[in-house]
């Protein structure tokens, strides 16, 4: 939580949301250590019946950030679920994100388009999508 506090405020998951994404059986969560200290977090769901792993989160602590532990975080996600035999990888990514949006564009997503008022404030997201195929 202290991630999803201090990189989304109250754009964050709920405690709730967290704690089913971790325990999920169509869910998991990855994180990124650095000297013990936990800097990262992903979480990630699938649908084994779809082919499709989604993407629900990646965010790292901003005094961490600029030193591919995004990148690696990312590739972890993409590895866990493509192990999974999905088919296909997709998120949300806020539009004006920039270094979320160069990440992900950069490794491979394409934007499919906008989906207005997604956030509870009114922004918008870009929907993405990756195929899961090396």
């Amino acid at each position: 939580m202290r991630i999803e506090r201090a990189c989304f405020g109250s754009e964050r998951f709920s405690t709730q949301t967290v704690l089913a994404l971790i325990a999920g059986e169509d869910s998991f969560t990855l994180i990124a250590e650095e000297e013990d200290d936990v800097v990262g977090a992903a979480m990630c769901m699938f649908s084994s019946e779809s082919g499709e792993g989604k993407i629900a989160s990646i965010a790292v602590l901003e005094e961490h950030r600029g030193r591919g532990i995004g990148k690696a975080l990312l590739k972890s996600c993409e590895e866990s679920l493509r192990s999974l035999g999905l088919s296909l990888f997709t998120l949300e990514v806020d539009v004006d994100n920039e270094a979320a949006v160069n990440l992900y564009t950069s490794n491979g997503y394409l934007i499919n388009g906008v989906i207005e008022g997604f956030y509870s404030d009114g922004r918008d997201a870009y929907s993405m999508s990756k195929s899961a195929v090396k």
